[in-house]
């Protein structure tokens, strides 16, 4: 079964079976376990779906506690710890045969026009187009083409241009939506947050000569395994437009990695941060 963009927007669809419970089914991915980014975009639906007024997702963290199974349907049960003037605030706990997979806290709210505001951001990166980029397959054929790991992945499309800055290295990475996204600023945000579990934690293999969508050298096939997950909206971007990702990983270290991003939109505006430290893993080819 092929994960397109119809299909994630399905598995994102959670079924309502009380107030504050949510069951939603896997995409059918060649994994030894449930696609991380999948699950985190699900708690932040089903977080969503019990806000009010107008308030969109600012922030997020999620702890990933168990490896999740495919053929199990998740239930995500949501509480709420804050209901304010201008933020809510979310619990949600992912279970499966009542043992949670993953622990995620959001922050909702919207932009108070009415006081003072400053605004600053980093500066955009100079990258080519999109257009100008090769597809995540396109840039790994001369390697031997994309592992297995990658098979189905089709919701998203990935261009990427890989280069060397300042001594380290700097992945940058155009994604968006591979068709055209509803009008639901929930939707955006939970495509958003799947969009982000993709590539980054492979920014770690590639200070060691390893490319994104080739995690393999000569001895080894080395693993991604997802611990945490923060990701910080500026503002909800269009994710069935172009965002552009300029992902590094500052430090890999006792079998753990970390990576972080920048989120810029196509008129360079910094619309979301996140990081995220995980497992590395290698077994024997």
């Amino acid at each position: 079964m092929t994960h397109d963009l119809a299909d994630l927007l399905d598995v994102l669809d959670l079924k309502q079976s009380a107030d504050d419970r949510f069951v939603g089914r896997n995409a059918a991915l060649d994994l030894p376990r449930v696609f991380g980014g999948q699950v985190a975009a699900q708690a932040l639906v089903a977080a969503g779906r019990t806000v009010a007024g107008g308030r969109t997702p600012q922030s997020l963290y999620a702890d990933f506690l168990r490896p999740g199974r495919s053929e199990v349907p998740i239930e995500f049960v949501v509480e709420t710890v804050r209901e304010g003037r201008t933020r809510s605030n979310r619990s949600v706990a992912a279970l499966q045969d009542g043992r949670e997979i993953l622990r995620m806290s959001v922050a909702f709210g919207h932009p108070d026009v009415t006081e003072p505001r400053v605004g600053h951001q980093t500066p955009t990166p100079p990258a080519p187009p999109p257009s100008a980029m090769p597809s995540l397959a396109e840039s790994v054929a001369r390697y031997g083409g994309l592992d297995g790991m990658w098979t189905g992945f089709d919701a998203v499309e990935i261009r990427l241009d890989l280069r060397t800055v300042d001594g380290g290295s700097r992945d940058l990475i155009w994604m968006r939506a591979a068709g055209t996204l509803p009008d639901d600023p929930l939707v955006h945000a939970a495509v958003t947050c799947y969009a982000t579990d993709l590539t980054l934690l492979a920014a770690a293999l590639v200070p060691h000569g390893l490319v994104i969508g080739r995690e393999r050298d000569d001895r080894h096939a080395w693993d991604t395994v997802s611990l945490d997950h923060a990701l910080w909206l500026h503002r909800v971007p269009r994710a069935d437009d172009w965002m552009l990702f300029d992902q590094h990983s500052p430090v890999a270290s006792w079998g753990r990695a970390l990576s972080a991003a920048g989120i810029f939109a196509p008129d360079g505006e910094l619309v979301a941060t996140v990081a995220q430290e995980g497992l590395l893993r290698a077994s024997p080819l």
